[in-house]
């Protein structure tokens, strides 16, 4: 018989001052991608897993950016939580009405960078964890449930230090998994990304000279770029219709981010932009990557003189559950029973690490955990009161998925 769910809220809420104050740790320490290492997270997390009495183990291909996976049980029946521990940048600190990496509270939030993407999902997914565990609700002899807390996402989802490693080295082999992105969804799937580096060459010369005047030499790179940008951003690229992402459709951004020029003087001789190209199901990256030489080449052929190469940054496939999965069904229905409306099941805009583990076998809610906004940006936050009555859902969602799959499987 399931754990009814006004107790595990009951039980959660007695944690919040717990799951509060280790979350404010987290935020405390810097895991800015490009800047910081995970190493300091990873201790601190292992730390207040070993106070907990729950097992550790440090995995890792980077010793200084490793993976921790937090558990309790042993049995084959796997669910898994998966929360990354590296941030974005904070940019400025003039946009923030408080110190980004000094976790402020105030209209019962807490505001910080990384509070919504993720730190929030690994202080959740631990005490979710360390409560299933005090309050008996695992058959330790029949079912596990683990936290990974992995290194390395926000570099593009692609990384092969993080889920990657954890996945080809057989260290997680879950029956069921939740990302625990801050969400008022249940996530069920993700846009893919096709992410490009286009450097375009030309020929520097003066741009006074009498050379350049009567345009016998000079090819300038960046007009040339830009004109393939632009062409770029007047590009549909077909993609089939999918129900999971409503609105969100096939995006060209080209320029997210442009390099060109030497001096003012001279003609410029070389240029770089990144494009990023976002993917529904169905769609190839490597049809919509051909389509996009196709176009560059012809650019090419109109300017004399320019050369352009291009390379692919990240690549990584749209997935998405069925909305009928029983993974997707039990979230929707507890989620709706714990917060009082209804949650949809649909598909996220922005990529990460789900695609992994739908592809490995693993059902995947790509994202679902406590209410939080303004993620990559400034002011970020999570919702104080939504961290407990997260617990109480992710404890209730592995419970009945997985007893489900026992009675499935006649254990």
């Amino acid at each position: 018989m399931q754990t009814s769910l006004k107790k595990l809220q009951s039980s959660a809420k007695s944690l919040e001052d717990n799951i509060v104050s280790f979350l404010d740790d987290l935020v405390s320490l810097k895991s800015v991608n490009g800047a910081n290492n995970e190493e300091d997270i990873a201790v601190r997390i292992s730390e207040e897993a070993h106070k907990l009495n729950l097992q550790s183990q440090i995995e890792a291909l980077d010793k200084n950016r490793p993976n921790v996976l937090i558990s309790h049980g042993e049995g084959p029946f796997e669910f898994l939580f998966v929360a990354h521990m590296d941030t974005v940048a904070a940019g400025t600190e003039e946009s923030w009405s408080s110190p980004p990496f000094k976790p402020t509270k105030r209209d019962g939030r807490i505001y910080g960078r990384g509070t919504a993407d993720n730190k929030a999902g690994v202080a959740c997914a631990l005490y979710t964890i360390s409560m299933m565990k005090d309050l008996l609700l695992i058959d330790n002899q029949n079912i596990k449930v683990t936290l990974a807390a992995v290194s390395d996402e926000e570099s593009g989802a692609t990384s092969n230090i993080g889920v990657r490693h954890l996945l080809d080295n057989n260290l997680i082999q879950a029956k069921g998994a939740i990302y625990t992105y801050a969400s008022d969804v249940v996530c069920i799937g993700h846009r893919g990304l096709l992410r490009l580096e286009i450097v375009t060459t030309g020929k520097s010369v003066h741009t006074g000279g009498q050379a350049w005047n009567d345009g016998i030499e000079g090819t300038n790179a960046v007009t040339g770029l830009a004109a393939i940008l632009l062409k770029l951003e007047a590009t549909a690229i077909d993609a089939p219709p999918h129900a999971a992402f409503g609105s969100l459709r096939n995006v060209i951004t080209p320029g997210t981010i442009f390099k060109g020029g030497e001096f003012e003087s001279v003609v410029p001789g070389n240029a770089a932009a990144i494009v990023d190209i976002r993917l529904l199901p169905g769609q190839d990256p490597n049809t919509v990557l051909e389509q996009i030489k196709s176009l560059l080449n012809h650019e090419i052929k109109l300017r004399p003189g320019l050369k352009a190469e291009l390379k692919v940054k990240n690549s990584l496939p749209a997935v998405t559950l069925d909305t009928n999965h029983p993974l997707v069904s039990i979230a929707v229905d507890v989620a709706q029973r714990a917060t009082g409306r209804k949650w949809n099941a649909v598909g996220a805009g922005p990529a990460n690490e789900g695609y992994m583990l739908i592809n490995a076998g693993i059902p995947t809610l790509c994202g679902f955990g406590p209410r939080g906004d303004n993620a990559h940006a400034a002011n970020e936050w999570v919702e104080i009161n939504s961290l407990t009555n997260t617990v109480a859902m992710y404890a209730a969602i592995a419970e009945n998925y997985l007893v489900d799959l026992q009675r499935s499987n006649n254990i």
